[in-house]
């Protein structure tokens, strides 16, 4: 038998490294830092590239969680990760208003026909005041990386002055992320 010392110390042990997200063996793992870019794959002055700190491991299917994001797009600096789970302004469905919500989510990639983002895609501020989202459009024949810009006023969709332009992603794991303890 097990002393009740020793029992109440493991449950409090463990619990504590279940709400730590520790017992996947990530514990002390530090955050890994990317680097990423894109382009326009019609507009040469549309260019983009930065880094990404993303979370140590990927979930079961390979994903890893965008935590923050650094860079620029064609010259405007970028100022934060959008939330995921939540579409940057003008980004709707322009008949149903339902937005499309990013989810921040990156894989690096292990095929040359693999997306590195999915649907949802990665979104972000700019410092003038328009929002990027990011995304693979696997529904499109043939599937395409697309930026979903908008600018204010934020209208409904892909619609002027928003816009929704092909683009060519990729992204690559560097190293840990540095200060990350």
């Amino acid at each position: 038998m097990v002393p009740s010392f020793s029992r109440a110390w493991l449950v409090l042990t463990l619990g504590c490294l279940s709400a730590c997200g520790a017992t996947d063996g990530s514990m002390g793992e530090k955050p890994l830092l990317w680097e990423w870019s894109y382009s326009g794959t019609d507009d040469p002055a549309l260019i983009a590239s930065g880094t990404l700190v993303t979370n140590a491991r990927p979930d079961e299917d390979g994903w890893y969680a965008i935590e923050s994001i650094s860079g620029e797009r064609s010259g405007v600096a970028i100022s934060g990760l959008y939330p995921a789970g939540e579409g940057i302004p003008g980004n709707v469905h322009p008949e149903t208003g339902v937005p499309y919500r990013g989810d921040n989510l990156i894989r690096a990639q292990s095929a040359p026909d693999e997306p590195q983002l999915d649907v949802h895609g990665l979104q972000f501020s700019l410092a003038d005041g328009t929002y990027s989202n990011v995304f693979y459009a696997s529904f499109l024949d043939p599937p395409a990386y697309m930026d979903f810009h908008s600018v204010p006023p934020f209208p409904s969709g892909a619609v002027p002055p928003n816009s929704e332009p092909a683009v060519g992603f990729h992204a690559e794991i560097l190293d840990a992320a540095p200060g990350a303890d």
